[in-house]
């Protein structure tokens, strides 16, 4: 069977430099930082003390209140931006084509905010006054749930959890899916909402952060005086669909995706491969699944 081309036909972001696509664009066109001192936590009790939050986001917006208390912030960006991204397609999901729309939404870690506030209530008052929606909201794969559930998504659902990769594996995860016939219409992206004691602690250990306290020379990684990375949070999600769909609908294509490749370095837990081999092996990957010779590409 013939491959089908897949293109991009939804945008949908909540992030630390603006909570809608447009927003975000002119932020980062006008070289607009969303880092700032961190406000989720104490600074003083770290050594870290800057990040990229998300401001004034209001999830009520988006979702119903009692909807929005069942699931964590993570999740809350995820239903966000899927329902501003299916919105920019102008993608209809009825009885007539749900069962072919798929969810395929990427956390590296999930929710963070409720394991925190319900491991403490555990401590103090007891199991009896642990949450029953605590494991729900927890895990990792519940953005994708939830988004299937706001929307009425009936296809594939999935969750690629691979660190500070998944919500770009799982838009090529996604692309296959549309690519090999399993769904018509994917709602893919990636999802974090980490801005918590407990991570600030762990990376603090790991001393993975910038310890930097200037946030606008704080994230720097191609500089040779950079030291650590900077932690931050949001959503981005894409409309994925077929060319022939897109075609049809007259839906606005913002790209498409032709090819994706993914390895394993089998190297360590955090450092990469040195001379980047894992990197060329992906690329080399993506080259051939878009039917691209090497030599064809000047900067390879």
């Amino acid at each position: 069977m013939k491959e089908r081309r897949v293109v991009v036909t939804g945008l949908g972001v909540i992030s630390p430099l603006g909570n809608d696509v447009k927003t975000l664009w002119e932020n980062i066109v006008q070289g607009n930082s969303g880092i700032d001192f961190i406000t989720r936590i104490n600074k003083d009790e770290f050594p870290v003390h800057v990040a990229a939050e998300v401001k004034d986001f209001d999830p009520t917006k988006y979702m119903d209140k009692k909807d929005a208390k069942r699931m964590d912030l993570f999740t809350q960006y995820a239903v966000a931006a899927a329902k501003m991204a299916v919105e920019d397609a102008k993608l209809e999901i009825d009885d007539s084509n749900a069962e072919r729309v798929g969810v395929w939404i990427g956390s590296g870690i999930g929710g963070m905010h409720v394991y925190e506030e319900q491991h403490q209530k555990f401590l103090e008052k007891g199991y009896k006054r642990v949450s029953p929606f605590f494991v729900p909201m927890l895990i990792p794969d519940m953005a994708a749930g939830q988004v299937s559930i706001q929307l009425g998504a009936k296809g594939i659902n999935s969750c690629t959890v691979t660190a500070c990769a998944s919500g770009a594996n799982s838009i090529g995860d996604a692309f296959k899916a549309v690519q090999r016939g399993d769904v018509d219409y994917i709602i893919t992206g990636g999802t974090e909402a980490p801005l918590t004691k407990l991570a600030f602690a762990g990376f603090s250990a790991m001393k993975a952060l910038s310890f930097n306290d200037d946030p606008k020379t704080a994230s720097r990684p191609f500089d040779k005086n950079r030291d650590g990375f900077v932690i931050g949070e949001g959503a981005g999600i894409l409309v994925l669909e077929t060319l022939e769909s897109a075609l049809e609908r007259g839906a606005h294509i913002y790209a498409e995706i032709i090819g994706y490749g993914a390895t394993g370095d089998a190297y360590h837990i955090t450092a990469p491969a040195e001379g980047g081999e894992g990197a060329a092996r992906a690329m080399k990957q993506a080259l051939e699944d878009a039917k691209i010779a090497p030599e064809e590409v000047d900067y390879i």
